[in-house]
């Protein structure tokens, strides 16, 4: 889509700014907003088992720290 897109620009080098150009642009900013959505999911996982992880380990420290009292 991004070589579609620049091939649209260099062959319309004028009609490119009223137009000529949209659908294009449209189908790559629906596959970058897919992207973005699939790394975010991605990040999230991540994020959410990082957390889980280190509530355990707080909790374990605890436990030790309250039993070691």
């Amino acid at each position: 889509l991004v070589d579609e897109l620049r091939l649209c620009h260099a062959e319309h080098p004028y009609t490119k700014f009223v137009g000529s150009c949209n659908d294009i642009k449209a189908a790559l900013n629906e596959c970058f907003a897919k992207e973005n959505a699939f790394r975010r999911k991605a990040n999230m996982d991540k994020a959410r088992a990082f957390n889980k992880e280190w509530k355990e380990f707080k909790e374990q420290k605890q436990a030790a720290a309250a039993a070691s009292a």
